[in-house]
């Protein structure tokens, strides 16, 4: 680490500073998250192999060791787990979106935050997640598919144009803001190098347009939560007071949710700052709420699908335990959702809902997101030991005797992806990319 940094953060901690210090010659800490649309903590610990140990920075966040190989975790391929650097899942906690609310992940990729607000969502109200750049949005949405969430639209767009799309109809927004990543240093040596003085200013300057984006998506008496992964005062509690004088109907929103860590801040009881020293790796969050009047915005149009293909609602009604309450088509592909699919103006659509399948002379062949959903449970299903299951990950035919057609691979009653049986094995119909080697 460069000696300036080190200097300003000796001004920043003063007598807690050795104690960071001595954390930085530790190793980085892992942590998982237990996916609550798919599992819970009694299940999941019953199927790995260490003990399960809590973080204090969310509900179901937990340490994972070391030793721990996700190349081979058939739960992981599941879903029933994300992984995540242990103090990151605190700005969710401390926005706490529950309820039939409308949330915005406005910085979203790739999916950390995403898939825990659809957890505390639990299949209620809508969520929209924004990543601006392309190639990142699509590891939002494979991370968003794997976590099987339903009830989302997920956008690639400037955040003005989201603002523009969504002006003060959201509950909720989380603006987890790209920064100088100071508090990443321990695990992103990288990151340390390329750091300088000016780093933050910079940054910060950024931050405050994307904050601003941020608020015009806010209703009035919504909450949002600023958040960042660094240490410098320019890029947290400077970066929020500038936002709040240019915005006088936003106001710090005392955290009630979350002890994890002392306050160590300038700025009330709406902001949280968390160092190496505390269990995870380094995050900034402070909590503001806006102004209730009487107004709100008006939600997009709604999507105009092109009829549904009888082979398609057939499959559904084969297959699914219960229905998706809204389908969509474009082209020769189906999508489903639990939410209605809304158009997205200059906003380009990365997805809507999930991508059920598509049709292929006559016949509708699902797609792996439909396996991943949470949203139901199937009806035709093959059921695979630990050792079947492995094989089925790394793309291989099985030799399984079962009714011809399609049916949902499981391992522990949670679906793996699918296959199609000709009597005496199954066609292995898992997409290469997810697939263990």
């Amino acid at each position: 680490m460069k000696q300036a940094f080190l200097d300003r953060m000796q001004i920043l901690l003063g007598t807690e500073y050795q104690s960071y210090i001595d954390c930085m010659n530790e190793k980085p800490k892992r942590g998982l998250r237990i996916n609550l649309l798919k599992t819970d903590e009694n299940e999941l610990q019953s199927i790995l192999p260490f003990r399960l140990m809590k973080t204090p920075f969310a509900r179901n966040g937990y340490f994972l060791p070391d030793d721990y190989s996700l190349k081979t975790s058939i739960a992981y391929a599941a879903g029933l787990f994300y992984v995540q650097e242990p103090s990151a899942s605190s700005a969710v906690s401390i926005l706490d979106p529950t309820g039939d609310i409308k949330v915005l992940d406005l910085c979203a990729a790739p999916g950390s935050k995403s898939t825990q607000i659809a957890e505390y969502l639990s299949g209620n109200g809508f969520l929209v997640s924004n990543e601006i750049n392309r190639r990142r949005a699509e590891i939002l949405r494979e991370n968003m598919e794997k976590a099987g969430v339903c009830n989302a639209m997920m956008i690639s767009s400037d955040p003005r144009d989201t603002a523009e799309l969504f002006k003060e109809c959201m509950d909720a927004v989380l603006c987890d803001a790209p920064c100088s990543g100071e508090g990443m240093f321990r695990k992103n040596p990288e990151a340390a190098v390329e750091w300088t003085e000016e780093t933050p200013a910079s940054c910060a300057l950024r931050q405050g347009l994307i904050l601003d984006s941020a608020y015009q998506c806010l209703k009035p008496g919504g909450v949002l939560v600023y958040s960042t992964c660094t240490f410098s005062r320019e890029e947290n509690e400077l970066c929020v007071s500038a936002f709040i004088q240019r915005h006088p109907d936003m106001k710090l929103d005392p955290i009630r949710n979350f002890t994890a860590v002392p306050r160590r801040c300038s700025l009330s009881e709406g902001c949280v700052r968390i160092y190496p020293m505390d269990g995870g790796e380094g995050h900034f969050a402070c909590r503001m709420k806006k102004a209730y009047s009487e107004t709100d915005g008006v939600m997009p149009e709604c999507m105009d699908s092109e009829p549904i293909p009888k082979a398609a609602l057939d499959f559904f009604e084969s297959m699914l335990d219960r229905p998706y309450p809204y389908l969509f088509k474009k082209h020769d592909t189906v999508y489903a959702s639990a939410v209605p699919f809304y158009s997205s103006k200059n906003c380009y659509i990365i997805r809507e809902g999930i991508r059920a399948g598509v049709m292929k002379t006559g016949r509708f062949e699902p797609d792996h997101a439909l396996a991943m959903s949470s949203w139901t449970k199937f009806k035709r299903t093959i059921e695979l030991n630990d050792q079947e299951a492995s094989k089925y990950l790394a793309g291989e035919t099985l030799k399984i005797t079962t009714e011809k057609g399609y049916a949902a691979v499981t391992w522990h009653d949670h679906a793996l992806g699918f296959a199609k049986s000709d009597g005496s094995f199954i066609k292995n119909r898992l997409p290469k990319q997810y697939r263990i080697r």
